[in-house]
């Protein structure tokens, strides 16, 4: 079959590699539709091998079930979540399998992920699709799902006012799921004019533009001086986690939901004295189900942000776009029939 092969630093290649063969427990998918995070321009920074087969926010059919696959079926059409779990760790035994010490991620760690013709995946990481949801907008339901587990660690009411930094890819998406849970107020901070426009023209926020706006003032004017209940830091800045803590209320929660490639230390002293919280929040737990459900009923739309949609063999149009157009461009997402 025919993959998009990752050859170090910024390098890909279309090679032919083997087609996964079905195993018991697991199922292999026809690939109909597949993303390109952000972190797959960052896998020699993960520190992973090359060569290696990248995606892992993948939609598809699946073509073959192993031996004691049940409920499933050739044809059934899923949505992948890239995080297997080896079901013995301390994390799998304890309820948190996303945090599984032994995980095998799609498109990490040698594990060949789904820029590819297909992708052989355990069973119970595929999840079928309502008929109301497209393929494109499926398989973007890994980072939904990633955004949404931040709601879930910060146990957000819907009557709170959340701040959110960050007007990328997973800023959209937080600002989706935040009004789809009926917060009341939604703060959208990042330096790009054209992405605040987008987001606001899809969800009711207060967008802050950092370069031209003071974010503390409008933070003080939204609530009163009081602060936001949650603010989600989602930009991978630096700057970000501690502009955070300063717009929040007294035991107001901060969720580190960005991997922060060059962090500034905390102001800890500020942690202290208006007794505050810091989460971190990784992959998702339990999120595929509303997540789905979220699309089927059309109160977030995730196909809004794929503005790239190449067939597969055109994927250097796509990674152009991405490096070239970032203030224009959201997602690219690779198609085949």
């Amino acid at each position: 079959m025919q993959a998009l092969v990752w050859q170090g630093g910024q390098q890909f290649s279309v090679q032919s590699v083997p087609e996964p063969k079905v195993e018991p427990g697991r199922v292999v998918v026809k690939v109909t539709a597949a993303a390109v995070c952000g972190s797959d321009f960052h896998l020699a920074d993960f520190k992973e091998q090359a060569p290696l087969v990248p995606g892992h926010e993948v939609c598809g059919i699946i073509e073959a079930c192993g031996a004691g696959v049940h409920g499933m079926a050739p044809g059934d059409r899923v949505a992948l979540n890239p995080v297997q779990y080896c079901s013995a760790c301390w994390c799998c035994t304890h309820g948190l399998p996303h945090l599984c010490s032994a995980y095998r991620h799609l498109g990490a760690g040698g594990v060949s992920g789904g820029w590819a013709e297909y992708v052989a995946i355990d069973a119970v990481n595929a999840h079928r699709v309502p008929d109301e949801v497209d393929d494109i907008s499926a398989c973007l339901i890994e980072p939904l799902a990633v955004c949404y587990e931040s709601f879930t660690r910060a146990a957000l009411p819907p009557d709170d006012t959340v701040l959110i930094i960050g007007d990328g890819t997973f800023g959209f998406l937080h600002a989706q799921i935040a009004a789809a849970r009926g917060v009341r107020k939604i703060i959208v901070a990042g330096h790009y004019a054209s992405r605040l426009k987008r987001i606001a023209a899809q969800v009711d926020i207060l967008p802050c533009n950092t370069h031209e706006q003071d974010l503390a003032e409008l933070v003080r004017a939204t609530t009163g001086g009081r602060g936001v209940d949650v603010a989600i830091e989602a930009s991978g800045s630096g700057a970000a986690p501690n502009l955070g803590l300063k717009a929040l209320r007294p035991r107001g929660t901060l969720v580190i939901f960005s991997y922060v490639w060059k962090p500034e230390p905390l102001v800890m002293g500020l942690i202290h004295m208006n007794e505050l919280n810091v989460l971190g929040s990784c992959r998702s737990l339990g999120a595929f189900g509303p997540c789905l459900e979220l699309l089927k009923t059309r109160k977030v739309n995730t196909r809004v942000l794929a503005d790239v949609v190449v067939p597969f063999a055109d994927w250097p149009v796509a990674m152009k776009r991405l490096a070239q157009d970032k203030a224009q461009v959201f997602k690219a997402v690779f198609v085949q029939r």
